[in-house]
């Protein structure tokens, strides 16, 4: 397959990272900015929730407020595991140690309906099951019971909701997601937001809700690419989030900070989305 032209990718970020970046996207694309006309759209953990909308065409309004959709509130995070799973990440561990501790703690907590819940949860928000036909979109998640990364996409004969739904298991806030015999988590604990996957890309545009600053040319040199445009909350954005990344509360006014934001990213922007989706 050829070297896409334009790559968007979408880090993690819990569900104020998820509405900030729905914002975001909605707001540009209603300045005229469409971030879904990428060529490779790579998605992990609450990025790949607004991935996989903006990637099937998804009306990102719809994801203004998903309370009044009339949908369960997702559950509240169980803070035990989330400080153990933390406790583990912090412990300067190699990563592939890490990963299969995290996963044995998730595969304690494997809870066969909040999983269902879960899946459901992620279709109602990006409206399908099915895959874009019209562009590539990757999804990574990790294997709980190996430690293992995997990068679903439309050939790994996976329903997409399923995929954005495993990307997005952070342990301690969802549980593991069931595929093929096998247990998946959240694709950040792979390498954040994975932007080595849009290696080969002339322009790779990073939506990182967990960032506070640019990170320049370290981000070019992931991905050798001639152009990187990294975009962020900005701090009205960053003070709604709050100090929890995992309180759904925060989803509704995230939503309004990303699309606020969206006339300052589109100044970023100008002259590097065009030219690299031309």
């Amino acid at each position: 397959m050829p070297a896409p032209n334009c790559a968007l990718v979408l880090g993690p970020g819990g569900p104020a990272g998820a509405a900030w970046t729905a914002g975001l996207a909605h707001g540009l694309r209603g300045l005229g900015v469409d971030l879904a006309a990428a060529d490779l759209v790579v998605g992990t953990s609450a990025g790949a929730i607004v991935g996989a909308a903006l990637a099937t065409g998804r009306d990102l309004a719809l994801l203004a407020d998903p309370a009044s959709s009339g949908g369960a509130p997702p559950p509240r995070p169980d803070r035990r595991l989330l400080g153990e799973v933390f406790a583990v990440l912090g412990a300067g561990l190699p990563p592939e140690e890490a990963r299969v501790r995290v996963g044995r703690i998730a595969l304690g907590a494997a809870d066969p309906d909040a999983e269902q819940a879960l899946v459901t949860t992620r279709r109602r928000l990006i409206g399908t099951d099915d895959w874009p036909a019209g562009r590539r979109l990757l999804v990574p998640a990790v294997t709980a019971e190996t430690g293992e990364s995997v990068v679903f996409d439309r050939d790994s004969g996976v329903p997409l909701a399923t995929a954005v739904a495993a990307s997005s298991a952070f342990p301690g806030a969802a549980p593991p997601v069931a595929v093929g015999g096998l247990h998946y988590v959240d694709g950040a604990l792979r390498s954040g937001a994975n932007l080595d996957l849009a290696a080969g890309a002339r322009t790779v545009v990073l939506l990182d809700p967990m960032a506070r600053q640019d990170p320049g040319p370290q981000a070019a040199s992931v991905t050798g690419a001639q152009t990187v445009v990294t975009l962020f909350p900005d701090e009205a954005a960053a003070a709604v989030f709050g100090p929890d990344p995992t309180d759904p509360s925060a989803w509704a006014p995230a939503f309004r900070a990303g699309r606020q934001q969206a006339a300052a990213a589109r100044g970023q922007l100008a002259g590097v989305w065009s030219a690299g989706t031309a």
